[in-house]
């Protein structure tokens, strides 16, 4: 990592902030300096809103839920390949003991059965009891943009299961990590492009709650907020303007 800027994700591009801030990440076993990371403010949210919103109604909403299904495969095959990277990001990042990852079944497995979900999520028809003959049915469609937000303490599961669910019903998604452990999701941003997610489908955009959280959760064009906190005490998250 060598103290190297890691960017946001935003409509398939790795990009810098509006404000050029980032703030560091740090290895919490050490102190030493991983990564500085870009840090998102509402415009970085604005825009990565704006990029899922174009993905949903446009190539995302096209595309057969088999075709969304064979993507998910490719991306599950690619954390299988590059799970040893992904743990060690995190062992490195926050803390996590090594032995907790050994292993990529469980995010694997995660993403392959949502992945499974795509072709069997339907509706139904009902005979309704009203006098009269009448054709009853439910639909069920994708809510939208979904803005997702994880805690520190698992970064790596949490991002894949909360990208996962959303993908496997339609939605597009705009993810925050935790500012204190936002490597493994940019990682796994990478292997969503590689496995040819259009652009504006997952956005990553780091940043602090009070900042990038409130922006998302308060984005009058997000349908829908998935949120899991987390608590963290004695650590300090320093942010920089970025002189590039």
């Amino acid at each position: 990592l060598d103290g190297q800027v890691k960017r946001m994700l935003i409509d398939g591009k790795w990009v810098e902030s509006v404000s050029g801030r980032t703030f560091e990440s740090r290895n919490p076993s050490n102190g030493e300096l991983l990564a500085l990371i870009t840090e998102g403010r509402a415009e970085d949210v604005d825009l990565a809103v704006s990029a899922a919103r174009r993905a949903f109604e446009g190539p995302w909403r096209k595309m057969k839920p088999a075709e969304r299904a064979n993507l998910m495969y490719r991306w599950a095959d690619l954390v299988e390949k590059h799970f040893d990277e992904l743990r060690m990001l995190d062992v490195l990042d926050m803390g996590s003991p090594v032995a907790l990852g050994r292993g990529p079944a469980g995010q694997v497995n995660m993403i392959r059965y949502y992945a499974g979900w795509c072709t069997k999520i339907h509706g139904e028809t009902i005979e309704p009891s009203v006098p009269g003959e009448w054709m009853t049915y439910t639909l069920k469609e994708p809510v939208g943009v979904v803005g997702a937000i994880i805690p520190w303490n698992g970064p790596l599961g949490m991002a894949t299961w909360k990208l996962a669910t959303a993908l496997a019903t339609g939605c597009t998604v705009v993810l925050k990590p935790a500012e204190e452990a936002c490597l493994s999701p940019l990682k796994l941003g990478e292997l969503i492009q590689e496995a040819g997610f259009p652009d504006g489908v997952v956005n990553i955009v780091p940043g602090f709650g009070e900042t990038c959280g409130a922006a998302l959760t308060g984005h009058p064009d997000v349908d829908k907020i998935s949120f899991t906190g987390s608590h963290i005490t004695g650590q300090d998250r320093k942010s920089t303007r970025l002189n590039s």
